[in-house]
């Protein structure tokens, strides 16, 4: 069964609107850690910055580190059907997925 969320543009314009600064409000379990991952896939993607570049808080060192394992496994997924000048932008962020600033309001 294919469920069209009612919220399906909004969801898109996260991933892809990357000249906009957006803010994203809404509650737990609603897919907020998901469409960050997707707009940070789609600026390593598109070459805009490197991951060493990108900064990503939250409350919780748990949601840090479920940021970085949604993350990896994105840029994985995402290289396997991306162009060769793609591919080597992702292969450069998983090098540097561990040194990452992705972490905590408190920690940064």
């Amino acid at each position: 069964m294919n469920v069209q969320l009612d919220d399906a543009a909004e969801r898109l314009r996260i991933q892809t609107a990357l000249d906009e600064t957006l803010f994203v409000e809404a509650a737990a379990g609603t897919g907020k850690t998901a469409a960050l991952v997707g707009r940070i896939v789609e600026v390593l993607r598109t070459g805009r910055a490197e991951l060493e570049r990108i900064v990503a808080l939250t409350f919780t060192d748990k949601a840090a580190g479920e940021i970085k394992l949604r993350l990896q496994a994105q840029i994985e997924t995402a290289r396997q059907t991306s162009s060769d000048d793609e591919k080597a932008r992702f292969e450069k962020a998983l090098e540097q997925l561990e040194v990452a600033h992705i972490g905590t309001i408190h920690s940064f």
